[in-house]
């Protein structure tokens, strides 16, 4: 029996009603600053809570009438200022980096917005003059709060006008889930056979365009996190610039300790399936394993989290194959008190 001491593989399943929930909370939050007087928007966030940024940048960004960017780190862009929408996604509400950039970004005159289970960024929104949208606290992680974290942040964009019909999209990535936890839940689901196949190898992760770069994103961090493995991902067309050049050095170790995932979607472009091509045939043998992975779903959206469900799926199988409880994350703990200057055992 698996250890899962924080109800990990219970929060991943729930991932849909998650959404949902997230969904029916969004129009409830305060009064959100008026687009005409928006030119840019910035997420700032790190880690299991900046990947939402991501996901809006990859299901938003093409159909918004400005750019969106995001900060993961401690840096506030020059131009941020009253003209811009900073929307501060942090779980804990106690990421050290968020508070910061975020603290600024108040200072430079920005409308500010948090996303959080609440912590000081819920405290210091609420002094001076934020917005607050709040998440369920009870999930156990951060990368637990995936789907109610990224939903949040596409709310904010479609109530603020910037993102219109955002929620029709998010109702089809929820069905999508609905019908895939189905498939993942089953005997010999893709997910234990994939977990299979990368038990003993170090995963290489890759996809094509922005969605596909979010979900190898999420595919390396949640084996990292949850089964406590490396693992690492590029992004197609750049990764045939450079990355497929150093698969010749050392083809004992790439066959023997390596794996290849590709993760397909509909929305490639027509080049990236003759890349892909080419790299089943010609770079894929030179691997342990050689797997592909397809997304289903209708629109962008749907093909993203489809791709990340199967991968959160992967990472908790795989973490039981590993021997590890999915939910502590002692080396990551152990960084932040160090940080704060506690005595680090």
């Amino acid at each position: 029996m698996q250890a899962d001491s924080q109800g990990m593989w219970e929060a991943t399943r729930a991932l849909p009603e998650q959404m949902e929930t997230a969904l029916s909370q969004i129009s409830t939050v305060c009064d959100l600053p008026n687009k005409d007087h928006i030119e840019h928007v910035v997420v700032v966030g790190m880690g299991g809570s900046g990947i939402a940024g991501d996901v809006a940048i990859a299901a938003a960004a093409p159909y918004m009438p400005i750019p969106i960017t995001i900060v993961k780190g401690y840096e506030l862009p020059s131009y941020v200022g009253e003209h811009s929408l900073v929307i501060a996604v942090s779980f804990s509400g106690n990421t050290e980096e968020t508070l910061e950039v975020v603290s600024r970004a108040i200072d430079h005159g920005a409308k500010c917005v948090a996303v959080t289970a609440g912590g000081e960024l819920d405290r210091v929104m609420r002094e001076r003059g934020g917005c607050v949208v709040h998440v369920d606290g009870t999930i156990p992680q951060p990368r637990a709060a995936f789907g109610a974290l990224s939903v949040s942040v596409l709310g904010v964009l479609d109530q603020v006008g910037l993102f219109p019909g955002a929620t029709g999209w998010i109702n089809l990535a929820i069905a999508r889930l609905k019908e895939r936890r189905i498939e993942l839940d089953s005997a010999d689901s893709i997910a234990d056979v994939v977990a299979s196949q990368l038990s003993g190898t170090i995963p290489i992760i890759v996809s094509s365009g922005s969605l596909g770069k979010v979900a190898a994103m999420r595919w390396k961090a949640q084996i990292n996190e949850n089964a406590k493995a490396p693992a690492f991902y590029s992004v197609y067309p750049e990764a045939c610039h450079n990355e497929l050049a150093g698969f010749d050095a050392y083809p004992e170790l790439l066959a023997s300790d390596f794996s290849l995932v590709i993760l397909r979607h509909d929305h490639e472009h027509p080049q990236i399936a003759r890349r892909y091509q080419f790299a089943a045939e010609t770079i894929g043998p030179r691997f342990a394993h050689c797997i592909e992975v397809g997304a289903h779903g209708v629109g962008e959206l749907a093909n993203l989290f489809d791709l990340t469900f199967v991968g959160d799926y992967v990472a908790l199988s795989l973490a039981g194959r590993l021997g590890f409880d999915p939910g502590p994350i002692t080396l990551l703990d152990k960084v932040k008190r160090f940080l704060a200057g506690s005595v680090v055992e």
